[in-house]
C-alpha cells in the first residue's frame, strides 16, 4: 500500500471542514444563510458528500491493484462521507445558496412561542421562534425559526401575534430568511 492510502481516505471529512473554514474567513456573515423550516439541503448534501468519497476512492485506489483493497477503500470513504455529510448541510451549502438570491417574498406567520438553547460548551444562546403561516400554501412552512437575539427580546416584549417573515431562494434552492418583522 502507498503510505498515502489512508490519508487520502480522509478526504471526504477533510475537504468540507476546509471548504467551511475558507468560508468563514473569506465570506464571514456577508451571504445570508438561515435556512427556513422545511427546505434543508440535506439531499443536496449527501450528494456532495458521496462525490467527494466517490472522487477520494478513485484518488486513493488508483494505484493499487487489490480488489480487497478497493473493497476496504470504498466502506471506509463511505463511512468517513457519511461524517462530512453533515458538514456539508449545514455548513458549505447553506453558505453557497446564500451567495445569490432571487427577490425577496414576504410571508405573514403566527407567533406560536419563542424559546432559548444554549449553544454546544457554551454559556450563549441560540433564540428561536416557533411559527406558523396565516395562509396554508407553498410560501412557507410552520416550524421553529432562528432569529436573532434584538428580534427574540422584542417579542418577547410586544407579545405580538403575527409576525413577516422576509424569504427568498438562494441559488440551491433553498429558502433563505432574510429579516424579520
Amino acid at each position: 500500500m502507498p503510505q498515502s492510502f489512508f490519508p487520502k481516505l480522509l478526504l471526504p471529512l477533510v475537504v468540507p471542514f476546509v471548504v467551511t473554514i475558507v468560508l468563514v474567513f473569506m465570506v464571514g456573515e456577508d451571504w445570508p444563510r438561515n435556512i427556513a423550516p422545511g427546505s434543508g439541503l440535506k439531499l443536496a448534501g449527501f450528494v456532495a458528500s458521496a462525490a467527494v468519497c466517490l472522487i477520494a476512492w478513485r484518488f486513493a485506489t488508483r494505484a493499487v491493484a487489490d480488489r480487497r483493497a478497493h473493497m476496504f477503500a470504498a466502506l471506509l470513504c463511505g463511512v468517513v462521507g457519511l461524517m462530512g455529510w453533515p458538514v456539508w448541510s449545514v455548513g458549505v451549502l447553506p453558505s453557497v445558496n446564500g451567495f445569490s438570491l432571487a427577490p425577496a417574498q414576504t410571508v405573514r406567520m403566527r407567533l406560536e412561542r419563542t424559546q432559548t438553547s444554549t449553544v454546544t460548551r457554551s454559556t450563549k444562546l441560540n433564540h428561536w421562534a416557533w411559527l406558523r403561516p396565516l395562509a396554508p400554501g407553498p410560501a412557507a412552512e410552520a416550524g421553529r425559526y432562528f432569529i436573532p437575539e434584538q428580534t427574540y427580546a422584542r417579542w418577547n416584549r410586544d407579545q405580538p401575534d403575527i409576525v413577516t417573515v422576509t424569504r427568498a431562494r438562494g441559488l440551491l434552492g433553498a429558502q433563505v430568511v432574510t429579516g424579520y418583522e
